[in-house]
């Protein structure tokens, strides 16, 4: 039984891909990496390969949550000026939320560029 979100990755950068499928990929990452947690050493030793060759899209990645951030804290200011505590509020809840996410991603970035090569 396929789950609510669950996606037919045959159809990944087709013009027929969910637009909610776009997107999740547009936004988070975890679909780019593979799981080095599992398996046998040689196998781990691969998804680590390619986690470490896969590592530069977390810039882009990066830029992206760091704009969404900017732009959040930024709306929290004008509307803080403006005296709307309701909106305020939540518009700074999604810009700590963002900021969240994109330190996720920097840790994720500097853990995989520590390692240059596998075991």
């Amino acid at each position: 039984m396929r789950g609510r979100f669950s996606f037919d990755t045959t159809l990944f950068g087709t013009v027929e891909e969910p637009s909610l499928s776009l997107l999740y990929r547009y936004w988070f990452w975890g679909w780019l990496f593979a799981d080095a947690s599992h398996w046998d050493r040689l196998r781990r030793a691969e998804a680590l390969r390619h986690n470490i060759a896969h590592r530069i899209h977390l810039l882009c990645y990066m830029r992206r949550w760091a704009l969404c951030s900017i732009c959040l804290l930024w709306g929290g200011v004008r509307l803080e000026e403006i005296t709307m505590p309701l909106w305020t509020v939540s518009v700074n809840t999604g810009a700590a939320l963002a900021l969240v996410v994109l330190f996720v991603a920097a840790a994720e970035w500097l853990l995989l560029s520590a390692h240059d090569t596998p075991d």
